[in-house]
């Protein structure tokens, strides 16, 4: 955990921050600071990972600006708001599967900023076609109209972006003008995210965020939801491949070298050491400079694919003899999916695990996690494994059913119903990211919103500050 001293300095930091957002003199300005602040807490794991009195005091401050909607008649029960929607990403994946849901059906779509033509139809029900809000003049009419919007509903879900002020405040406001319910579905749930003051839910997709909503303050919403997956109707089984490559997927920033752990130079040993070719998916060899020196080591015995068609990527898989999760950051769904599908899955309990029941396939070390696969590739066997109960908890877990389910049913749960419905294999780490990026040389400039000056300046002296108290410790 961080000494003293170096909390001080991330209060008086967060404090210097939050005053300078509270110093502009109207809303456009105030509301464009917030969104570059949370920005940067989101991409920079400093150990803040919410802002509930910044939420609270932009609210208080600017509501009268705003006109509280007439009362109609509800359009549906859900609104699921997305701050953009994607072609191939895990947010709107998540919404099309819950709004397919029987549980869930009684839902619409809103998209505060961008919806690809090819998301439209995805993201439309039979009665409830996608609203996608089109570009207005300034903030204050966009939050007005989102504020119209969210009042036609019983319940809004938001799946935003972590700094998307506009939509909080509007989210705040129909809470207070109409008493909307308002869900947060907690996405970033390892990093900062504003959205978490003015929830009356917060639904999480993993241990991790739960143990990390006690930081946050935000515990006692929290109901366990889980991540929706679109799984086959019964367990794939298939014969044992023991000639096979190694694959893994993943975002390329998620075999990042970090803290102790080091997918790279474990990627060169388990090579050496099964004689196995590995497949990875995402890495990019030309910027990953973590990747070039491994690659030259394993040769031809390595292959990268940026990217891969989903036909392309399914063949992979299927030749494939085992799947490893990246780390120190978990590949996401393809694990519980891989297994699922009947390949044999491995990977580490890193202390930010905890996303499935699939983590009970998951080693205690990168020396166990050596150890583990080289004696199924060589034995065909997994000691101390019951895989069918793992796999049927999986499907408890992930089905979209069983997530929709939970959420219609969030305020009805009892302590017990809320919690994560699986035994945690390792303890969680909450400081896990924290950790890494007080170590790294480098930190992530935001790319989504104006800059301000001040707070830019704010956080460079901060980022100094905590390398000098990094070095005397």
């Amino acid at each position: 955990m961080p000494t003293v001293e170096h909390q001080l300095k991330l209060a008086n930091f967060i404090q210097d921050c939050t005053d300078r957002v509270l110093a502009a003199d109207g809303l456009d300005t105030c509301v464009r600071r917030a969104c570059a602040l949370g920005e940067l807490l989101w991409k920079n794991d400093l150990g803040q990972y919410a802002l509930p009195e910044l939420e609270l005091a932009l609210l208080q401050r600017y509501q009268h600006l705003f006109k509280a909607p007439a009362q109609e008649e509800f359009k549906a029960t859900y609104l699921h708001v997305l701050s953009q929607a994607y072609t191939s990403s895990g947010h709107t994946r998540v919404v099309e599967h819950l709004i397919a849901s029987q549980a869930l059906q009684d839902s619409a779509v809103l998209v505060t900023e961008k919806a690809p033509p090819e998301t439209w139809a995805k993201l439309s029900t039979p009665s409830q076609p996608c609203i996608c809000l089109p570009r207005f003049s300034n903030r204050q009419e966009k939050i007005q109209a989102l504020l119209n919007h969210f009042a036609r509903y019983k319940i809004v879900v938001l799946h935003i972006h972590p700094y998307d002020m506009e939509a909080v405040i509007a989210a705040g406001m129909a809470r207070q003008f109409c008493g909307t319910r308002i869900y947060m579905y907690n996405h970033a749930d390892h990093v900062f995210s504003y959205g978490h003051g003015m929830a009356d839910v917060v639904l999480e997709l993993s241990y991790y965020g739960w143990e990390l909503s006690k930081l946050r303050g935000s515990h006692d919403k929290c109901v366990f939801a889980g991540i929706p997956l679109k799984l086959p109707d019964s367990t794939v089984t298939r014969s044992e491949n023991t000639t096979g490559h190694i694959a893994s997927a993943g975002s390329a920033y998620k075999f990042k070298p970090g803290g102790a752990y080091s997918f790279p130079d474990f990627a060169v040993r388990l090579q050496a050491r099964t004689g196995r070719k590995l497949m990875l998916i995402g890495p990019n060899l030309k910027t990953n400079w973590w990747w070039w020196k491994p690659a030259r080591q394993m040769g031809a015995q390595v292959i990268f694919h940026q990217r891969m068609a989903y036909q392309d990527y399914l063949v992979c898989m299927r030749d494939a003899s085992v799947y490893v999760d990246s780390f120190p950051l978990t590949g996401g769904t393809a694990f519980p999916e891989m297994a699922v599908k009947g390949l044999p899955c491995f990977g580490i309990l890193t202390g930010a695990h905890g996303y499935s029941p699939a983590d009970q396939l998951k080693s205690a070390s990168q020396e166990s996690l050596l150890d583990d696969m080289d004696h199924y590739l060589r034995q065909q066997q997994r000691p101390g494994i019951d895989q069918l109960a793992i796999l049927q908890k999986i499907r408890e877990v992930h089905g979209i059913e069983q997530v929709a389910g939970r959420i219609s049913q969030a305020e009805m749960l009892n302590s017990q119903e809320k919690q994560p419905p699986w035994l945690n294999p390792a303890p969680i780490n909450c400081d896990f990211y924290e950790k890494i990026w007080y170590t790294r040389k480098l930190f992530t400039p935001p790319i989504h919103n104006l800059p301000d000056w001040k707070l830019g300046v704010l956080f460079l002296k901060y980022w100094i500050q905590s390398r000098q108290l990094g070095h005397k410790t």
